[in-house]
């Protein structure tokens, strides 16, 4: 049942790193204040789920044991105790340890003296506080496969000495270099199977084998993240050349970042 308190006041909970951070450090702050695995595809897939389901939903808080149980459902979970499971750690404790969730305990609008937990998604920065940029990573060692990269909305992938790109999404990804390799190669084989052309078949998958040859590191990489947003990031950045993006041209719609609901558009301090 959900978590209820007729007496407890309203507290906050928030990632202090991010709180604090601006347009510039955003994308770092938030990666440096993950506190689980986030390298791990199904947590990148429960995360991006939860952000979706937000985005979707009329209020600004929203109830934290609802939400578990219908992310739980959408994931393809048995119940919310196995999708704890998963998490290994319950819905309340997991959402509470990602540095862009925020946490309270409101009272209820309709019920006065009911006091529930709920969440938000703390927006991103402005567009316009925000610097486009390009991310620069050579790939020469297995720490650098399992560098974690979060693209956010918007962002694409070139591996130049490939000619290959990882395409834009309108959801953040978030996952380790070779992990984001790794789905595209599954992407490309799922493709393949419906294609009837032999030569188009045959460079599809002699694409798929010059990127396992990236995964071995037999065949150098560079990543090039194109990032209008601004607010992509590499963990750990050390070596990670970042350089500014000109916006002269148009051809970066920095709009296409995905911002969560915007704090002018609900209400704060109250929940249904």
């Amino acid at each position: 049942s959900e978590a209820v308190s007729p007496t407890r006041p309203p507290h906050t909970m928030v990632a202090p790193d991010l709180a604090t951070a601006d347009a510039t450090t955003y994308g770092s702050a938030m990666l440096d204040s993950f506190k689980i695995d986030i390298s791990h595809q199904e947590m990148e897939r429960i995360i991006i789920e939860l952000e979706l389901i937000y985005k979707t939903q009329p209020g600004q808080w929203l109830p934290t044991t609802g939400i578990a149980n219908m992310l739980a459902d959408e994931l393809g979970y048995e119940d919310t105790d196995e999708f704890e499971d998963a998490l290994k750690s319950s819905f309340a404790d997991f959402i509470g340890a990602l540095p862009h969730i925020e946490t309270r305990n409101l009272e209820s609008e309709l019920q006065p003296g009911l006091f529930r937990d709920v969440f938000r998604v703390i927006p991103d920065p402005p567009p316009e506080e925000c610097t486009p940029q390009r991310l620069v990573l050579k790939i020469e060692t297995r720490a650098d496969l399992w560098r974690v990269l979060m693209l956010h909305p918007g962002a694409w992938v070139e591996i130049p000495e490939l000619e290959f790109e990882i395409g834009q999404d309108h959801k953040r990804r978030v996952d380790s270099v070779y992990n984001h390799i790794s789905a595209s190669i599954f992407n490309l084989e799922r493709h393949v199977e419906m294609i009837g052309d032999a030569l188009e078949r045959k460079g599809i998958s002699d694409a798929c084998d010059d990127l396992r040859r990236v995964l071995d590191l037999d065949q150098p990489a560079t990543f090039i993240v194109t990032d209008p947003g601004g607010l992509s990031a590499f963990k750990p950045n050390e070596g990670v050349k970042v350089l500014s993006l000109e916006d002269t041209t148009g051809q970066y719609d920095r709009s296409a970042r995905a911002v969560a609901v915007p704090e002018h558009e609900r209400e704060m301090d109250k929940v249904d």
